[in-house]
């Protein structure tokens, strides 16, 4: 048996538009904004690790040629 709100269809009382995942288009839209919103997060984050490892690796070489 399906558990309630796992997307087996529309529930009693939906309407025609109501079915798939992507029948609200301001919704889909948020999640569109949600998700570019998170990469950018994400490779924020990402970049600043990097730099850190670039940076910790030139300090070394520098250390080590001296």
């Amino acid at each position: 048996m399906a558990a309630a709100g796992a997307g087996a269809g529309p529930g009693p009382g939906a309407g025609p538009s109501a079915g798939a995942g992507a029948s609200n288009p301001r919704k889909f839209s948020e999640k569109i904004a949600l998700q570019k919103q998170r990469q950018a997060e994400e490779t924020a984050a990402f970049e600043e690790v990097m730099m850190e490892i670039c940076s910790t690796r030139d300090s070394f070489r520098s250390d080590r040629l001296q």
